[in-house]
């Protein structure tokens, strides 16, 4: 009987510990995703930037060199994306105000869209050794 007591006192301390680990409050902060931190963005010296304004992507085509960064800054009411059209990069939600930049490490051409208007011209990141 006593190991029985034991067992029962043993399984009830560790679901207390169980319960007071899932309740913990974080005052209601959810992380944000990578890449879509559009409150502190990390400081970033943009080599190009890339304004998206009236549903557009700038002048539509930018060109850097590897290594170099590009910023683009949402200058539009509505959210957007800097969506690459082969999945080498996204920014998530883009904010009104906000912004998002990407480091290019290797030489191409980086063709890339909005996800949520399907209607805005795709636009072009050349990467030129």
């Amino acid at each position: 009987m006593k190991k029985y007591l034991l067992g029962i006192s043993f399984m009830i301390a560790v679901m207390i510990i169980a319960v007071a680990a899932c309740s913990k409050s974080d005052s209601g902060n959810t992380p944000t995703p990578p890449g879509n931190n559009q409150q502190n963005p990390p400081p970033t010296t943009a080599d190009a930037t890339v304004t998206i304004k009236d549903f557009a992507f700038g002048s539509g085509s930018v060109t850097i060199k590897p290594g170099q960064t590009v910023q683009w800054k949402n200058s539009d009411a509505t959210p957007h994306t800097v969506t690459d059209n082969n999945g080498g990069f996204d920014s998530g939600t883009i904010n009104a105000g906000g912004k998002f930049s990407h480091t290019f490490a290797t030489a191409g051409t980086y063709t890339y869209h909005c996800t949520f208007h399907s209607t805005m011209a795709t636009a072009t990141v050349i990467v030129a050794p």
